[in-house]
């Protein structure tokens, strides 16, 4: 992975038997930051002494909440976020930055990699800070990058590099996302009201496109996919998603022979977790309901076209991650592997030609990889 800019100098790691306070900062998005809940695992394994504390945004926040390896949970203020020059912001940022020096961090961990994580970490006042392999914008100037191993392929792998290098042998990549008893039952009671029988296997469908404008899969070939697979692997679908989904859950409503039913925008991401928990299979595209339900263990279909599955699939499951990057060509080379970083290519408008070339035949057998032997009772 190529590294904009220079970085400071790599120190030798902390002696961690003497650190007491670690931050990890690591902002958004959903999907990112479940790719780095392994990282407070590692760390509170290898180091149960330490007190780890994480900066995140509102939205992604419940996706670190509840975990137990975290003592503290630190939500950016929404006002930074917006618009970080506005003289409001800089008021809230000195009380954020007098906040975080209050508990006197011995080590940042910043696993975002760009100006505004970068940011928080040095506002930390951490002696020791430390980013994941692709530092960018101002991030190298404020903090040591820490390379990844040849070996570290997945992003998930890339942020567990920060934690071996200081010190966290890493021996099981755990995911420690928490879901309360009462999400649960309310999750339950949402899929029973939409007609999902208890104990009952079911598929479930985010028909999203990730807040990527070229993500999309496309609400006919959704629907046409559904239709392919009514008989076998014969679960029922329930489609799941935000309230911006809801045009395209509709239209695949009305295209579906049998149309499956949803709960789109009706659930937060705490119900949202128990629901990918309980499913068989989740099909989507790549958004970060794929990260929630392979970090709980459910097996996920996905459908892959400008990003790099190799990095970004649902860590563990990448053979069932559907792609044609094979098909990424001028003017999309900018998110091909082998596109230079600087590269200012566009994506084609969408659908891009290697999302395009994603079938519906290919997607519904693997679908029915993923299913094998959860409908044989």
């Amino acid at each position: 992975m190529n590294v904009q800019g220079p970085s400071i100098s790599l120190p030798a790691g902390p002696d961690m038997r003497t650190v007491k306070r670690v931050l990890i900062v690591k902002l958004s998005s959903i999907g990112d930051v479940v790719h780095a809940l392994p990282v407070s695992a590692a760390l509170g394994d290898a180091f149960p002494h330490i007190e780890i504390s994480w900066v995140v945004e509102q939205m992604s926040a419940p996706m670190v909440e509840g975990n137990p390896y975290v003592k503290e949970v630190i939500v950016l203020p929404p006002e930074w976020r917006k618009n970080r020059l506005s003289t409001g912001s800089f008021r809230v940022f000195g009380r954020l930055r007098q906040e975080l020096r209050a508990r006197e961090f011995d080590v940042a961990i910043d696993l975002q990699g760009l100006s505004k994580s970068a940011i928080v970490a040095w506002a930390s006042g951490a002696r020791y800070r430390y980013g994941y392999d692709w530092l960018r914008e101002l991030a190298p100037y404020l903090e040591a990058r820490v390379p990844r191993r040849r070996e570290s392929v997945h992003v998930v792998e890339q942020f567990l590099d920060v934690a071996r290098f200081l010190g966290a042998p890493v021996e099981q990549v755990k995911f420690p996302l928490a879901i309360p008893a009462e999400a649960a039952e309310s999750a339950r009671a949402k899929l029973c009201e939409a007609g999902i029988a208890p104990e009952r296997p079911f598929l479930v469908l985010n028909p999203s496109s990730g807040g990527g404008g070229n993500k999309g899969w496309g609400a006919e070939r959704f629907a046409a996919l559904l239709s392919e697979i009514q008989s076998d692997p014969g679960l029922p679908a329930v489609m799941i998603g935000g309230k911006g989904d809801m045009e395209v859950a509709a239209e695949i409503q009305r295209l579906a022979k049998r149309a499956p039913v949803s709960i789109v925008g009706q659930t937060n991401l705490k119900e949202l977790a128990a629901v990918l928990r309980d499913c068989a299979v989740h099909l989507c595209g790549d958004t970060g309901s794929a990260h929630i339900a392979a970090a709980l263990g459910t097996r996920v279909v996905s459908i892959f076209g400008r990003s790099n599955p190799a990095r970004l699939a649902p860590y563990g499951q990448e053979d069932l991650a559907i792609h044609h990057r094979e098909r990424c060509a001028l003017p999309c080379l900018r998110f091909h592997e082998t596109a230079p970083v600087n590269s200012k290519q566009k994506c084609l408008a969408p659908p891009p030609r290697c999302l395009a070339a994603v079938t519906v035949e290919e997607v519904a057998a693997a679908v029915r990889r993923a299913a094998a032997g959860v409908c044989a009772a």
